[in-house]
């Protein structure tokens, strides 16, 4: 009798790891979509315009400006002005408590705790890991693969590419490249734990400076910082296709969903849609926050097409969630919504989203499907005009009342917010 409890035990738990799918969130560095194919960029991205091919595009997806605050954006679920990553704020190098478990619980350590394998490879850069050697397990990461960041006072800390510093699983070392081991590192973690769910964060090295030559090109380098930085995302495009490839080999690609995404925009100008596009890193403005977001979910009947939904990076931490089968805490704050509804095709407005925000700073910013009003008294059509150059057309006679809803609805979100750590309050430009 013990052993056919065990049994059906053991096919329970069976089905309950399937019916909670792998989740791979992969966000390359200072890269927008003008560096993507499949968005009408010139240069050619082959693996991720083969995950939108199976998946879904989406067109209008919004993150922060910079670095720092769209990772604590996505960790948290919260916005900026919420949880106080205002601006960038590079913790290895200048210090400072970064982000404590005590005050935030991100979505790796709710995933863990429902039985979730996780893992991280890549940049956090939001704590000091030589000086807090458990912080990645206590946000909720069971494995690691990770460039430390540049460590104030330790300049062998400052290079992450050709024999770069990486640490595993707390052991530091010189590695050949570093972009090849943490990819080498996932895809050995997906074959280790793929008989139960996993997640994987997956914060791209690539295409952040200095921009170098990678193993593709080295024998024959390009002179010009341009093709330099090209370079970049043709093996960022590669380590992507490689570690999609070592899930479908393996049989999981009908048990993962797969988003690809950046943290801001591009670091360098490209070209979208036959046209030059203008630099967006650090750029209060639409190409600064919009991003490539492609998804490609186990669930989904047919690929290969885009989405105008909405999403900003709030949406992530509910996602997750949602795709688990988690509940959300009771005494958990979250700003964002889950977007399941719209991969799946919910034709229901009430279960999407009519507006995405972004912050930098003190700047604030908020658009719908076609237009943006920012905190500077910026009122844009960005189906008209993308790269924001002219004001609205004062005889539009719809234009006044999105304004008014797009004002209404920037108003409600704080003018200030909390410091994230005691350390940066001079600096904290969010604060009265």
């Amino acid at each position: 009798m013990i052993k056919k409890l065990l049994i059906c035990f053991g096919l329970a738990t069976a089905v309950h790891a399937i019916e909670r799918p792998n989740i791979i969130f992969i966000m390359v560095d200072d890269m927008g979509r003008d560096w993507v194919s499949c968005y009408g960029a010139s240069h050619p991205t082959p693996n991720i315009d083969r995950l939108a091919t199976h998946g879904v595009r989406y067109e209008t997806a919004w993150c922060t400006p910079i670095c720092t605050p769209t990772r604590v954006t996505l960790l948290t679920g919260l916005y900026p002005c919420h949880h106080g990553w205002v601006q960038h704020y590079d913790v290895p190098r200048w210090g400072g408590a970064g982000l404590r478990p005590d005050r935030f619980t991100t979505f790796a350590r709710l995933l863990r705790g429902q039985g979730y394998s996780t893992a991280i490879g890549g940049k956090w850069q939001i704590n000091h890991l030589g000086a807090q050697t458990d912080i990645l397990e206590q946000h909720g990461f069971d494995e690691h693969c990770v460039w430390p960041g540049v460590e104030a006072g330790k300049p062998e800390t400052e290079e992450r590419f050709w024999d770069g510093l990486i640490a595993t699983n707390g052991k530091r070392e010189k590695v050949t490249y570093g972009p090849d081991k943490i990819n080498n590192f996932l895809i050995d973690f997906v074959k280790r734990k793929r008989d139960r769910p996993f997640l994987i964060y997956y914060p791209m090295l690539l295409t952040h400076g200095p921009h170098t030559t990678t193993p593709l090109n080295k024998a024959n380098p390009p002179k010009e910082k341009p093709a330099l930085y090209a370079g970049n995302v043709t093996y960022m495009d590669h380590l992507v296709g490689k570690l999609v490839n070592a899930v479908d080999a393996l049989g999981l690609g009908k048990r993962t969903m797969i988003i690809f995404t950046g943290d801001n925009g591009s670091a360098s100008p490209g070209m979208l849609n036959g046209k030059p596009y203008p630099k967006g890193k650090g750029r209060e403005a639409d190409w600064g926050v919009h991003v490539p977001f492609v998804v490609r979910a186990p669930f989904l009947t047919q690929g290969g097409y885009s989405s105008r939904d909405l999403i900003d990076f709030t949406d992530l931490y509910p996602t997750f969630l949602d795709l688990a089968s988690i509940p959300i805490p009771k005494n958990l704050k979250l700003d964002g919504r889950s977007f399941l509804p719209s991969l799946r095709g919910s034709v229901d407005p009430f279960e999407k989203r009519s507006w995405i925000y972004s912050q930098l700073g003190n700047f604030r910013v908020i658009r719908d499907w076609h237009h943006l009003v920012d905190s500077k008294g910026a009122f844009h059509d960005m189906k008209k005009d993308p790269l924001q150059l002219e004001k609205v057309n004062p005889l539009d006679k719809i234009a006044p009342g999105r304004r008014q809803r797009l004002e209404m609805i920037l108003k409600r979100f704080p003018t200030n917010a909390p410091a994230p750590f005691p350390e940066f309050e001079n600096k904290h430009r969010g604060l009265k």
